[in-house]
């Protein structure tokens, strides 16, 4: 299956800059949990962007899209909305 540009944002919710925001970020104590290691707070600000998903099969096409464009990527959970965050290069700045 291929995933477009366009097929992406459709997925998307809400997206920023990630490394530019992070003091905003950091203020908020707990609110983001790694997926994969399940630790709050040890977040990577060196990604440039965070694209806000709503669902976890969304995040599996997030996931493609940037693996096929080679983006390395990171997948977060928002406990203050229970959405997915993918903090990722592609896209650049705002």
């Amino acid at each position: 299956m291929e995933i477009t540009a366009n097929d992406f944002e459709q997925l998307v919710m809400q997206s920023t800059n990630w490394a530019s925001s992070q003091d905003v970020w950091k203020k908020q104590d707990g609110r983001f949990e790694d997926w994969i290691s399940a630790e709050i707070n040890k977040l990577d600000f060196s990604f440039l962007r965070a694209y806000w998903v709503e669902t976890y099969p969304a995040v599996l096409f997030v996931k493609a899209f940037l693996q096929a464009l080679n983006y390395e990527y990171r997948v977060l959970f928002d406990s203050a909305d229970g959405t997915y965050v993918v903090t990722t290069n592609y896209g650049g700045e705002i």
